[in-house]
């Protein structure tokens, strides 16, 4: 019988800065069209999108630009929203910004500058409810969705505190998204899944 001894070794990793991480981006580290978000310093893997994913987006955009007109800005999928606070540099799906004439070139989007972030799931579903939400919150985005693809509902999640969203609901087809009050209005369910 052989013994078998295990090592423990405390492995450091190397957490990167938003900063650090722009400057990754610009050098081309990264092949073109390569899918990765900053989480918490660490450089992550995104899920796959597949044709439901995309349809929803694309659907969203749509809707959301006729919606919102010249009152806030689309800032559609691709477009990063940095967290300072926690180190990380999300791509959501579709992030609602307050209007800016210069649509945010003179400066980078904040989380005050958030109305709404969505992100539309379906491999991502447990990390978009986990990790995604618990950063929303924590850096005081007003509201945040998740379009469920898997359960056909819309989770809207509202009014953070202490890290957390207080008001946490499940809005199933059939029923109506009331819009940030920035906004004003509602959305069907139907209208969002599709």
């Amino acid at each position: 019988m052989a013994l078998q001894i295990e090592q423990q070794v405390d492995v450091k990793r190397h957490l990167f800065t938003l900063a650090e991480y722009e400057r990754i981006c610009e050098a081309g580290v990264f092949e073109p069209g390569t899918r990765v978000e900053l989480i918490r310093g660490e450089i992550v893997d995104m899920s796959p999108i597949g044709p439901k994913h995309r349809a929803t987006v694309a659907r969203l955009d749509r809707l959301f630009n006729r919606l919102v007109g010249d009152a806030a800005l689309v800032w559609p999928q691709g477009n990063p929203v940095p967290l300072p606070e926690s180190e990380s540099l999300l791509q959501p799906d579709l992030t609602i910004l307050r209007w800016r004439h210069d649509f945010y070139e003179g400066k980078n989007v904040l989380p005050e500058d958030v109305i709404l972030l969505i992100e539309v799931s379906e491999s991502s579903l447990k990390y978009d409810r986990g990790v995604k939400r618990a950063l929303c919150a924590e850096a005081g985005i007003a509201e945040y969705w998740v379009v469920n693809l898997v359960d056909g509902v819309v989770e809207v999640c509202a009014h953070p505190s202490e890290g957390k969203y207080k008001s946490v609901r499940t809005v199933r087809r059939g029923g109506m998204l009331s819009l940030p009050a920035a906004l004003g209005g509602s959305i069907a369910v139907a209208d969002a899944l599709g």
